[in-house]
């Protein structure tokens, strides 16, 4: 997996889907750029427009050639970054939200997946602890994940699970190096992905707790 650059110059995301028999593989891509706020929201839109390519123009490296696999794609989505600002609710009487519906977030890291995986686990342990009682059950469970995930919203504006590659985009100045050591030191690293897993609940003793 490949993710590189930041957003006010360009920045890819690349990883495997497939191999192929041939020794090709089926790759699947995202470049993200900063742009005008649009006024609608179309997660299906197929752009015909190539100039998003723009910035990767030079993005030829031995190990991937970036312009060229980005020309081999067959149909390019445009999508817009969004999220939501938190919900005052998420349930009444025997109905609730969940995942998405309940939390969008910007779509970086994982993240709606892997709470709305976190809320499928704190929902389940509710209605277990709350046998016949479904509403009391679905409350107990709006108290729980409703201000962790309104805190992960609001922090993903602010410092997103990729934001040590904008730390590193304004300490260089976008220009190349060859040790990140040179650039950021790796406990300062550590400490920028420690806070985000510590509000995520991505640490490695949460997700052993929840085993």
């Amino acid at each position: 997996m490949i993710r590189a650059g930041w957003l006010a110059t360009g920045k890819m995301v690349v990883y495997p889907i497939l191999d192929y028999p041939d020794g090709t593989q089926l790759i699947n891509w995202v470049a993200e750029l900063e742009v005008s706020q649009r006024s609608d929201r179309d997660w299906n839109r197929i752009t015909e427009d190539d100039t998003f390519a723009a910035p990767f123009a030079d993005w030829t490296f031995d190990w991937l050639d970036v312009p060229g696999m980005l020309r081999a794609t067959e149909n390019v989505f445009e999508y817009p970054m969004v999220d939501q600002d938190p919900l005052p609710f998420w349930t009444r009487g025997r109905v609730t939200l969940l995942g998405d519906a309940a939390h969008p977030m910007v779509p970086r890291g994982s993240n709606g997946a892997g709470q709305a995986i976190r809320d499928t686990r704190v929902l389940t342990d509710a209605l277990l602890a709350s046998p016949g009682a479904p509403a009391v059950a679905l409350l107990a469970y709006e108290e729980e994940r409703l201000p962790n995930t309104a805190e992960i919203v609001r922090l993903n504006r602010v410092n997103p699970p990729d934001a040590i590659l904008r730390e590193v985009f304004k300490r260089t100045g976008d220009r190349p190096f060859k040790d990140i050591s040179d650039v950021i030191a790796p406990s300062k690293i550590w400490t920028m992905l420690d806070r985000y897993r510590s509000v995520t609940g991505s640490t490695v003793e949460a997700l052993q707790d929840n085993t």
